[in-house]
């Protein structure tokens, strides 16, 4: 099993939190159409939680979306992936989809913009 996750102090800039102009509505009814679109069974909508969990064979997903303000929203994602070969590469793939199908709709604010910084 291989875990994918974004954060706001992730490394890699692909799994680094990202910001957009949007409201929590907003990204949440375009990400569920993007998982329709990626043939992914959405499991549960977890408003209060502001939680999808989907899931396809070999992948499941929890996207945690935070509206940050009325127009700063943030889309995070932790992704269990258990393909026999390129499980990781498999699961970044699928970020960049969904990011790339957010940012064609919504502005782009950027990536870890609430970063806790350390001493």
């Amino acid at each position: 099993m291989t875990v994918v996750e974004t954060s706001e102090n992730a490394k890699k800039l692909i799994l680094q939190t990202h910001y957009y102009k949007a409201s929590y509505d907003e990204i949440k009814k375009l990400y569920l159409s993007i998982l329709e679109e990626e043939k992914h069974n959405v499991v549960s909508v977890n408003d209060d939680y502001t939680e999808i969990y989907s899931e396809i064979p070999h992948m499941e997903v929890i996207a945690k979306i935070i509206m940050q303000d009325p127009k700063e929203t943030s889309i995070d994602f932790y992704i269990n992936s258990d393909f026999m070969v390129g499980a990781k590469g498999k699961a970044e793939k699928f970020i960049e989809r969904v990011l790339a199908k957010i940012e064609a709709t919504f502005e782009f604010k950027g990536v870890s913009l609430h970063k806790e910084v350390t001493a």
